[in-house]
């Protein structure tokens, strides 16, 4: 189980430095910009509260800068919250961020067992394991290469092996998936399924909204640092959408193309009604979108 209640993590902003001669010469103004950028801050998670139940697949969604890796690092207690308080009950297991923890001057195998002595394993227990990481990553004929000889591909897969070898009761997974290519991609989804019929409970942040829909149990919106729906995984990426729609003709033009791309997304808006009108209603309250559509049609009038 994990749950997350007010959970907050504030950061202050960088504020352009006073210039030597002025802060010599007129100390009161330094002080007053001391004092300015003392108020300034970004409050990357506001006030979260959920609830993961055991054996629960949680996905995370939401635009670039909505807070979701920072939310991911509070629940896994790399981060420090501002306020707030994450309770776990269970081993934890994460995929946060490309290389974490690997030393570069080491080889692979190396990485994998210290990672592992990190995770609280013997070098027994991850000499045994190490087969298995090694095979799954693919990298058998790099394992004793030293780290920084390694693709960022070859990053991520042995990364996410090594997450997913360590017998975990909850894992944390950030987007690194989407470094690799499609097959590995399938290979890690398809180990997620079976961790997930081992009733391990997974928490996912990811733009990969097929993937969302196809392995969540539920899923969250998250915008802005604050959580704004959590319900069934289609409901929400079809939420997703729409407000994605509303904030800029080219977020809506990258939808289209991820639409016309993707037969899943597209059944999704053809499917239920409800959601393609809103998808429409939401594109009738974006008059550049409507403007860009003009110009479109009177440039291929005049070709």
């Amino acid at each position: 189980m994990l749950a997350a209640k007010e959970l907050s993590r504030r950061y202050p902003l960088a504020v352009p430095g006073q210039a030597l001669k002025t802060t010599l010469l007129h100390p009161g103004e330094a002080v007053a910009v001391w004092r300015r950028r003392k108020r300034r801050e970004l409050w990357a998670v506001r006030d979260v509260t959920f609830e993961v139940r055991r054996g629960e697949f949680f996905s995370i969604v939401g635009a670039n800068g909505s807070g979701k890796s920072t939310l991911l690092r509070l629940l896994a207690g790399l981060s420090k919250p501002t306020r707030g308080s994450v309770e776990v009950r269970g081993r934890v297991s994460t995929l946060l961020e490309l290389g974490s923890g690997f030393h570069p001057q080491v080889s692979g195998r190396e990485n994998v067992i210290m990672n592992g002595l990190l995770m609280g394993k013997t070098k027994r227990e991850m000499e045994a394991l190490l087969p298995g990481i090694v095979a799954f990553a693919g990298l058998q004929e790099f394992i004793d290469q030293p780290m920084r000889t390694y693709s960022s591909g070859m990053y991520v897969r042995l990364g996410f092996a090594i997450a997913a070898f360590m017998d975990p009761e909850i894992l944390l997974v950030d987007e690194v998936l989407a470094v690799g290519d499609a097959k590995f991609q399938e290979k890690c989804y398809a180990h997620i399924g079976r961790l997930q019929e081992q009733g391990v409970t997974i928490v996912m942040v990811s733009h990969d909204l097929g993937a969302v829909e196809r392995f969540s149990d539920r899923a969250a919106l998250l915008e802005r640092g604050r959580m704004v729906a959590i319900g069934p995984p289609r409901k929400i990426v079809g939420l997703h959408l729409e407000r994605l729609a509303e904030t800029s003709p080219e977020i809506r033009q990258a939808i289209d193309e991820r639409l016309a791309d993707d037969e899943k997304l597209k059944a999704l808006i053809a499917e239920d009604p409800e959601l393609a009108r809103a998808f429409d209603e939401a594109l009738e309250r974006n008059p550049a979108f409507h403007e860009l559509l003009q110009k479109e049609a009177e440039r291929r009038q005049g070709g």
